[in-house]
């Protein structure tokens, strides 16, 4: 007979004791191992890059006037003149060498409704670099070609309700739209709006 607490047990109640305590040792070892796993593992892996948090960051760079002045070409006979008309632009000459050249340059109104400007005289290929504002859409977010890059593909257009009026008496809605893909990095604080790529240069991670 064995003595415990007191008072006599018998070999196989020992057993059922020291089997009982063992359990419980090693339940309460396993937990504290796997609560040390998940907090090295929280510590180590930054959340996976999803469409909220890739909205909230290019969002954030719109607002500070970073990342935002898309480029759209459009062919019209009437654009050059509507935009002298709302002082959008004006006739300028330029002399380099001796050499003059004229070519249209945005106003200071312009200037706030336009990024840049490249009008053509045959009305064919106008270039004209948008400031916004935009409503978006985030369309597919996909590995890029390294583990911490993501391409973030999106649809925009300029929102039309706040688009001033002079912009929208030159050039058509459905010019003022787009598609682009943005670059993604991982850092150590986070991932960040790195720059835009053309959606042919957006190439997949390589392959395993």
């Amino acid at each position: 007979m064995v003595e415990l607490g007191g008072q006599s047990k018998s070999p196989t109640m020992r057993a059922i004791v020291d089997c009982s305590l063992g359990d419980l040792i090693a339940v309460v070892v396993i937990m504290a191992a796997s609560g040390m796993t998940v907090g090295c593992s929280s510590e180590a892996r930054t959340a996976d890059l999803t469409p909220m948090g890739a909205g909230h960051i290019i969002s954030q760079k719109w607002s500070q006037d970073l990342l935002n002045h898309f480029h759209v070409v459009l062919h019209s006979d009437t654009l050059i003149e509507c935009g002298v008309k709302n002082d959008l632009w004006k006739l300028a000459e330029t002399t380099d060498r001796g050499y003059t050249r004229t070519s249209y340059q945005l106003t200071e109104k312009g200037s706030k409704v336009l990024f840049s400007i490249d009008l053509k005289e045959s009305g064919k290929g106008h270039e004209i670099t948008l400031r916004g504002p935009y409503h978006y859409e985030i369309i597919g977010i996909t590995p890029g070609t390294q583990p911490d890059i993501r391409n973030v593909e999106l649809r925009w257009e300029v929102d039309w309700d706040k688009a001033p009026g002079e912009l929208k008496a030159c050039v058509p809605k459905f010019e003022l739209s787009g598609h682009e893909v943005a670059l993604f990095k991982q850092y150590d604080d986070g991932w960040k709006f790195v720059s835009y790529l053309k959606p042919e240069d957006a190439a997949p991670a390589p392959l395993p």
